[in-house]
């Protein structure tokens, strides 16, 4: 699927010294050859630090008038507060003339979160100012119809490039004017458009080397600033669990097919959403029961999807926060009786294309789930949330699953969370049933992404005894056809680690600030392994002598089972699925 924008390393790689005069005339592909190839920047990117529509020479007329003077074909009318009110404009990207001012908007030929991400991150606020009104070369700016500019976006030459075939040599030049004149990069699939391109309609054409800005050539950062943490590793995080959301659907491009929205104070409708939301290449946004965070709001305003769905009822996300949505975009709300039935209307409702394979995991917690996102978004399916502890199972998700045309089934779990007999009721009815599980959910995660990934530029970390971060992050992770790994606070696994080592990604993202996975989780620090404590402090065996009902919480459960693991392990069988939390289904679990 295609990736709204790709997560991946910062560039560290000054630019090469331009090997041109500002003034020659060259071809679009010698100049090509100059650029520098490199990964997008995964910096969170913030439009507010591009003040454009500035008025630089204080004639009253701001950048966008400037432009509609300057691309008038004839003269402009222009009443007083420099308002334009008549002219003509060729719109270029589609070949249209136009002659009403209010239809066109001034268009960032390399848009400004592309700049941002090709460099810009590193730049000053006054760098930032100046790109974005850039008025010395005619390249930079240019005005189009609203409709082409929307449509347009952000996208670089791989993504969109003009419909009217007679702009593309003139779009695929100004594109590499722009990024040679402020020392903007390139990735490889940006570049190899713009190669074919310039060989398919540009043949000797030229272009007039721009006057390069020297100041914006970019050098490494220093500790503690952008990027205080290990080369390629980088951390989306906001300063509480929706704000996080933010951060990591701000790596999507407006328009959306759709954003998912989901209660952020607990997590089963979200789970099988944030799969959904991966394979349709969509954020995941949380809210309050009864309120939208303002910087959630702000986020789905600028995202502006062609719909939004509200996952769970108006217990988890009343009707109030449903009406305020509606004035973004149409709403539709998947809910059933239970987080079951939510997860199988999601499912049947979300209109993905089949790819024979469906995963299965156990409602009753989240980790299996939640690792199961970013496989599952990449391969475009779905993963719902059933009763492992059922005997089989029920016809409501027989007929999901035979709906949505399966012929796979992946169980996500081990037998203590989807049982045997579970297991053995979908094999009567599928010709391939398959189960991930590890020894833990460390383990089952690794084993859940090795069956998709054999290699990966980015993975994405969350931690594993919280859902919130995880939940957005697991779409990114699909839409960007990339794993998500959950590990501990404070460390990973052996596990996870021996296999991200396999995988060598370029990136990694964690997901959460340090207070959900610290600066050791950063630099790959390895768990260590842990012994009994000395023999003479042993306690008696307390035998197979409690259940989750016999304590009234969670933390209540985890101290006994703390305490007499050491010694005995799960000697009551109170962790389900042998990750080291005791009865996760008691108030207060994490």
């Amino acid at each position: 699927m295609a990736a709204p924008l790709l997560v991946a390393a910062l560039v560290t790689a000054p630019i090469a010294a331009n090997a041109v005069a500002p003034g020659e005339t060259t071809t679009p592909a010698a100049l090509l050859a100059e650029l520098i190839v490199a990964t997008p920047s995964s910096v969170t990117y913030n439009r507010d630090l591009f003040a454009e529509g500035i008025d630089a020479d204080g004639d009253g007329c701001n950048t966008r008038r400037e432009v509609l003077q300057a691309e008038s074909l004839v003269p402009v009318t222009i009443a007083a507060g420099c308002d334009i009110t008549a002219g003509e404009w060729f719109s270029w990207y589609e070949g249209v003339t136009q002659t009403d001012p209010a239809l066109l908007e001034m268009d960032h030929l390399v848009a400004l979160k592309e700049a941002w991400i090709s460099g810009a991150w590193a730049w000053t606020d006054q760098q930032r100012s100046d790109y974005a009104n850039d008025l010395d070369v005619d390249e930079t700016l240019t005005v189009v119809t609203g409709a082409e500019n929307t449509a347009k976006s952000a996208y670089d030459p791989a993504q969109w490039i003009p419909s009217y075939t007679p702009s593309r040599c003139e779009y695929a030049s100004d594109w590499v004017v722009v990024k040679y004149r402020w020392n903007l990069t390139i990735d490889t699939a940006e570049k190899s458009a713009l190669q074919s391109l310039i060989s398919d309609y540009c043949g000797a054409s030229t272009v007039v080397v721009p006057p390069v800005r020297t100041d914006t050539v970019p050098s490494a950062p220093s500790e503690g600033s952008v990027n205080p943490l290990p080369a390629g590793t980088y951390r989306l995080a906001g300063a509480d669990r929706y704000a996080t959301a933010v951060a990591v659907s701000a790596r999507f491009n407006p328009g959306v097919p759709v954003v998912y929205v989901a209660a952020g104070t607990n997590y089963p409708d979200a789970l099988s959403a944030s799969a959904l939301a991966g394979a349709k290449s969509s954020p995941l946004l949380l809210v309050q029961p009864t309120a939208i965070p303002s910087v959630v709001l702000n986020e789905i305003k600028r995202l502006a999807p062609q719909k939004i769905v509200i996952a769970g009822g108006v217990g988890a996300v009343s009707a109030g926060v449903a009406a305020a949505l509606s004035a973004i975009a149409p709403v539709e709300r998947a809910a059933g009786a239970d987080r079951y039935e939510t997860s199988r209307i999601l499912a049947q409702t979300a209109g993905l294309p089949s790819s024979g394979i469906a995963y299965v995991a156990t409602g009753r917690a989240f980790p299996d789930a939640l690792s199961a996102s970013g496989a599952a978004g990449t391969i475009n399916a779905p993963v719902l949330l059933v009763d492992g502890l059922a005997t089989s199972a029920n016809a409501s998700t027989v007929g999901t699953l035979n709906n949505l045309g399966t012929s796979t089934v992946r169980i996500a779990g081990g037998t203590g969370v989807v049982t045997t007999s579970y297991e053995n009721s979908l094999k009567s009815k599928y010709p391939t049933v398959q189960r991930y599980a590890g020894a833990d959910r460390y383990a089952t995660g690794v084993a859940v992404n090795q069956s998709v990934f054999s290699s990966a530029s980015t993975v994405y970390l969350a931690v594993g005894t919280g859902f919130a971060d995880a939940l957005a992050g697991g779409a990114l992770a699909g839409a960007t056809s990339s794993p998500l790994f959950i590990v501990t606070g404070t460390c990973i696994p052996p596990v996870v680690k021996n296999q991200i080592t396999a995988l060598n990604p370029s990136t990694v993202v964690l997901l959460g600030g340090t207070g959900s996975l610290s600066n050791a989780v950063a630099s790959l620090t390895e768990c260590a392994t842990s012994t009994p404590p000395p023999g003479p402090t042993t306690p008696a065996n307390p035998g197979d002598t409690k259940n989750c009902s016999d304590f009234s919480t969670w933390s209540a459960a985890q101290s006994w089972f703390n305490y007499y693991y050491p010694y005995y392990g799960d000697i009551a069988k109170l962790d389900f699925d042998n990750d080291k939390i005791a009865c996760e289904s008691l108030p207060g679990a994490p």
